[in-house]
């Protein structure tokens, strides 16, 4: 489990780096004015932020999911684990659903302040005018947050405890579905990928990942947008949403539908470059300290051994790449 516990972190950090900048441009296109929008899409925005804030831009607010990882890991292996097994039926896609539920649920505590300071850290360094118009006149770049922890104590100094959470409810919205949609429909597509005796091929896993990924994004994205909007909210002006309702109508009447969509494009190109850096690091991690396999110790055939290993290996990599697909 030690082993099992430090090749998903390494896993997962190795992700997070893979897919930052993309991340960073989600966030922006969702919170953009949209009478005003800044960016005209996902490459645009790469290029803006780039050219006024450098690559360092792409990468704002990064070490706060680097430094919660652990934390996650340890939740979403113990939850999910224990939940799992908890079902008569461990096999069946209903209790790997449910087991994915209860983990995103669960985690989405510490995913939820995490967040909100990574959000924050993101959009700085654009142009207040661009952001909000109505309240800042300034054309001069702002930083507002110095660190993840000068975030964290800032929000609390104007928001108290309580502003850290702000966006919670809409985590647990998009986690508890996001999980249990990214388990389920893993699950499916490795018993579709599976070559029978000779289990799931490197690249098999990789597809069958990446895929799981960007279904579940596609289902719980309207969410995440929402998420991503509350949590800026007060960040750079006067607060402009009451709640998650308020957000939702506010968001509705002024772009449509299609306001619950923005930045989707550059999560989806993200969701396979990020599983593809979790699955090889975690892989490389794993067999550098199980070169001989003595993870099954005990008397058994080695085609026996070989099939225990690939399982192994496919159980701790489906929980190394869920800090990756949200």
């Amino acid at each position: 489990m030690a082993l099992d516990f430090i090749a998903g972190c390494v896993g997962g950090c190795a992700g997070v780096l893979v897919g930052y900048p993309l991340d960073t441009v989600k966030v922006r296109l969702q919170t953009q004015d949209a009478r005003k929008p800044a960016y005209r899409g996902t490459f645009h925005c790469i290029a803006t932020i780039v050219q006024k804030e450098s690559v360092h831009g792409l990468y704002k607010g990064m070490s706060s999911p680097m430094c919660s990882l652990a934390f996650i890991n340890a939740i979403a292996f113990g939850v999910y684990g224990n939940v799992h097994r908890s079902f008569s039926d461990p096999n069946s896609l209903m209790s790997h659903m449910a087991a994915g539920a209860a983990a995103g649920t669960i985690q989405s505590i510490i995913c939820s302040p995490m967040e909100l300071t990574k959000t924050r850290l993101q959009l700085q360094g654009q142009e207040a005018i661009t952001i909000t118009p109505r309240f800042l006149h300034s054309t001069n770049t702002m930083y507002s947050y110095s660190s993840p922890l000068d975030c964290l104590l800032k929000t609390m100094q104007r928001e108290g405890f309580r502003g850290l959470f702000k966006g919670l409810p809409c985590t647990i919205l998009r986690d508890a579905p996001g999980f249990a949609s990214y388990f389920g429909s893993f699950e499916i597509l490795t018993r579709m990928l599976s070559e029978g005796e000779n289990g799931l091929s490197t690249t098999s896993l990789l597809a069958a990942g990446g895929l799981a990924g960007i279904f579940s994004w596609i289902v719980t994205y309207p969410v995440d947008v929402i998420k991503s909007r509350l949590q800026a909210d007060g960040a750079l002006g006067p607060p402009q949403y009451t709640g998650l309702w308020d957000c939702c109508s506010k968001s509705y009447n002024k772009e449509g539908l299609k306001g619950f969509t923005q930045g989707l494009n550059s999560t989806l190109i993200r969701a396979f470059p990020t599983n593809a850096a979790t699955f090889l690091v975690f892989s490389w991690v794993f067999n550098l300290f199980c070169q001989d396999r003595r993870a099954f110790d005990f008397p058994m055939d080695k085609h026996t051994k070989s099939i225990l290993w690939e399982k192994e290996i496919y159980r701790v990599n489906k929980i190394a790449c869920i800090d990756n697909f949200l």
